[in-house]
């Protein structure tokens, strides 16, 4: 229970940061990062079904060392 209190103020703080700044910063963010309507394969320039492929293979690596090396959560213990 003592993470609770420090981190409601911590997300208020944000929350309060972000709302003071939105006007200044988002504009220069948005003309940055302002791609229009396109997708990640079209960016890197490679085929749609390569991307699909990699990231698959990603994801069974992924999910292969989460099972091998033993990253699942831990149970509660009360």
């Amino acid at each position: 229970m003592d993470y609770i209190v420090p981190g409601l103020l911590g997300f208020l703080t944000g929350a309060v940061i972000y709302g003071l700044t939105y006007q200044q910063v988002f504009p220069q963010i948005s003309a940055l990062a302002n791609y229009g309507n396109t997708i990640i394969p079209d960016l890197w320039n490679v085929s749609p079904f390569l991307f699909i492929l990699m990231f698959f293979l990603m994801s069974l690596l992924l999910f292969y060392l989460i099972d091998r090396v033993g990253w699942q959560r831990k149970e509660k213990s009360e």
